[in-house]
Formats: C-alpha cells, structure tokens, sequence
C-alpha cells in the first residue's frame, strides 16, 4: 500500500468511527484525524507530481 493510500484509508477509517461514536469531543477529535490525513496525502500526491528539479550540469 502506498503511503497515499495508507493515509486516504486512516482518514475514511477515522470518518467511519466519528460517524459512530456519541460522545461530540470524540467525534469532533476523529473528524480532525480524519482531515489531517487527508491532507498528508494531498500532500503526497502533490510532491510526487512535482516536476522533479533540473540535476546542475556537471563541470
């Protein structure tokens, strides 16, 4: 499992589990985990579709 993916499956697992808790502190603290991973994985995505940089010319 890629390290995207890994996080995208943290941030549903965290959603499903707010959706099933009663207590709102819990909740709300599973749905903050839950957009936090989401956003390592934005952020993944990101530097792996980043033109890599231009290698100096050796001299």
């Amino acid at each position: 499992m890629s390290d995207t993916a890994h996080y995208r499956f943290q941030s549903d697992q965290a959603r499903r589990l707010a959706r099933q808790v009663t207590d709102a502190v819990v909740r709300e603290k599973l749905l903050e985990m839950a957009e936090e991973y989401g956003r390592y994985a934005d952020q993944i995505e990101a530097r792996s579709i980043e033109p890599a940089p231009a290698q100096a010319a050796a001299h």
